[in-house]
């Protein structure tokens, strides 16, 4: 099948989501080359002035969907956003996809299911992969004004529940990467074959959290651990190797007592953007944070938050602080460097509506 076509050298942008709109979610267009050191310099508790915090630029479009599910947005086939709440069927085209390049609204396929707790593995330009509870689909792009339509495949699926899944990467080749907790064991799908078979692949799991992103440069995939460390688990780029080495930065790159959440994002080789949701007052940790969220919905703490759809208005509580940095290895190869990384960057503050229990989520934020 046809891939979209890309535009080489276009302009790329950061945007962002917030669950915070009456009838759903804002997008935000954020451009990285206004940062200013000055900003980035200054601290970042509020106190009453919440100086060195700029408002967030102007919204780029609204999406109209269920709120509490910024979870269920994704990027694929391109330069396109992907709205996978769940709809009636007899009241949509298929899935809503925002083209970024063209500030326009178009439609993919029929939904085949709802989506739960879904990994979505965008792989290449021309598929999207999605694993979720009790399924395993793969949507195909087609061709805008084509007769071609679109499709989707049912997968087998994988020997590993959704649950137990800790992190997972896209290798360029097309390898789908899987690591699972309880048997610490990473699995490998080659999406190339048809049979669509997962694989063994590791007896060790991958040392970060949720997603990785693999990194041509650094020969390897780069993520976020729980704890706030950049790790990266190297192989070779056939896939073949069985002998896998992790590597992770010397210092963390979160914001110590105020950190919330956070998103790696992967801007170029070498090049990464960290989004960090950090609460604003100095006296209240970002735990203090969480807590309060889970006091306020009344949901035991340790719950999903993807389960429960709420929470009041952040009110202020808490920012994001976006930062750009290069990662390196150092002169013996055995850690990662951070280079370009202090005193850049900038603080935003998120509008007041957003829901508190959404921006104790992840947040969430495509490079396109």
């Amino acid at each position: 099948m046809a891939e979209p076509r890309k535009e080489e050298g276009r302009e790329q942008h950061l945007y962002l989501l917030f669950d915070d709109w009456d009838s759903g979610y804002s997008i935000r267009k954020v451009s990285l080359s206004r940062r200013s050191d000055k900003r980035a310099k200054e601290p970042l508790s509020s106190g009453s002035d919440k100086q060195g915090v700029e408002p967030l630029p102007q919204v780029f479009m609204h999406i109209q969907a269920r709120r509490g599910l910024p979870h269920l947005f994704t990027s694929a086939f391109d330069a396109k956003i992907m709205v996978m709440h769940p709809f009636k069927i007899d009241e949509t085209k298929g899935i809503p996809m925002i083209d970024v390049q063209k500030q326009a609204l178009t439609f993919g396929p029929l939904p085949r299911s709802a989506n739960f707790l879904p990994i979505y593995l965008p792989v290449g330009c021309n598929r999207l992969f999605i694993l979720d509870i009790g399924s395993f689909d793969c949507y195909l792009w087609a061709p805008e004004h084509s007769e071609e339509p679109w499709e989707w495949q049912i997968l087998p699926y994988p020997p590993f529940r959704r649950a137990d899944v800790s992190s997972y990467g896209v290798h360029p080749d097309g390898y789908i990467l899987v690591s699972t907790i309880g048997d610490a064991r990473t699995f490998i799908l080659d999406t190339t074959k048809e049979d669509y078979v997962w694989k063994p692949y590791s007896s060790s799991v991958l040392p970060f959290s949720g997603r990785g992103h693999y990194d041509t440069s650094l020969g390897g995939f780069v993520g976020l651990s729980r704890d706030g460390y950049l790790c990266c688990r190297t192989m070779a780029a056939s896939t073949t190797g069985t002998n896998p080495h992790d590597k992770r930065t010397n210092v963390k790159v979160y914001t110590e007592r105020q950190h919330v959440s956070a998103t790696l994002v992967h801007i170029h080789p070498r090049k990464f953007c960290l989004v960090e949701c950090v609460s604003v007052d100095s006296r209240r940790t970002g735990q203090d944070l969480r807590e309060s969220w889970a006091r306020e919905f009344k949901m035991p703490l340790g719950s999903r938050p993807w389960f429960c759809v709420g929470g009041g208005p952040q009110g202020g509580r808490c920012m994001y602080h976006i930062k750009t940095f290069t990662l390196t290895y150092d002169s013996e190869a055995d850690c990662l460097k951070l280079k370009n990384c202090k005193g850049q960057g900038c603080c935003y503050s998120l509008p007041h509506e957003a829901r508190i229990g959404s921006v104790c989520m992840d947040p969430v934020a495509f490079w396109l």
